[in-house]
């Protein structure tokens, strides 16, 4: 096709254009393109690793949901969660996987290994809204082994939405320690938390009546 005069100029000064920023371009769009491919495959990646520690909770749910788990039921356990805390740390599986087996291991009276499974947790789980669930089945375990002073410590702090559960629990162990005072003193203030369950109400109120502490 024949171009006049003025077409031809302008078809030139593009060619001039693209020859002079025409890689610059192509570099760019290159890089755009990767970002999209690259968060695309990271979100696939995601989605894949998920589906992966999933499986791995599964293997732990099953396994300590059985009315009568045996040993080779423990070591399914132990591995899945050993895989799920090493590989698989920024899915929501890992810690939940590791209260589960805690309770588990509790029922089965290895407070080591429960003890194990809620620490890590506490030290390297990202799921910081699961920590004061965890906290609270550390100092359970504690207080299990008489371990007083440390069990208290994991609830000395109570967080928001667990007040009351923290201060229960902060009564129980001053009341294991001999700390009856302490003890009526830390219920009495769980019951001053608005957003108390009436069910938890009774069984602290249930608690003062019997030391004479209302």
């Amino acid at each position: 096709m024949a171009f006049d005069l003025e077409e031809q100029e302008k078809i030139d000064q593009v060619k001039a254009w693209w020859n002079r920023f025409g890689g610059l371009v192509t570099g760019i769009l290159i890089v755009i393109l990767l970002c999209i491919a690259g968060y695309y495959a990271w979100q696939w990646y995601q989605n894949s690793k998920a589906n992966q520690a999933l499986g791995y909770y599964d293997i732990v749910y099953a396994s300590t949901s059985k009315a009568n788990p045996d040993d080779n039921d423990k070591l399914r356990i132990q591995e899945a969660l050993a895989v799920l805390q090493k590989d698989y740390v920024g899915t929501a599986y890992p810690a939940r996987a590791s209260l589960v087996a805690s309770k588990y291991f509790i029922q089965q009276n290895d407070l080591a290994a429960a003890q194990q499974a809620v620490q890590w947790i506490i030290d390297e789980s990202k799921e910081t809204e699961i920590l004061p669930v965890a906290r609270l089945q550390l100092s359970a375990i504690l207080m299990d082994q008489e371990k007083f002073d440390e069990a208290f410590a994991q609830v000395s702090k109570p967080t928001e939405h667990f007040v009351a559960a923290f201060l229960d629990r902060q009564g129980d162990i001053l009341l294991a320690k001999g700390d009856k005072a302490g003890a009526v003193k830390a219920w009495k203030e769980a019951l001053n938390d608005k957003d108390i369950d009436q069910n938890f109400v009774r069984l602290i109120q249930m608690k003062l009546n019997v030391l004479g502490g209302e």
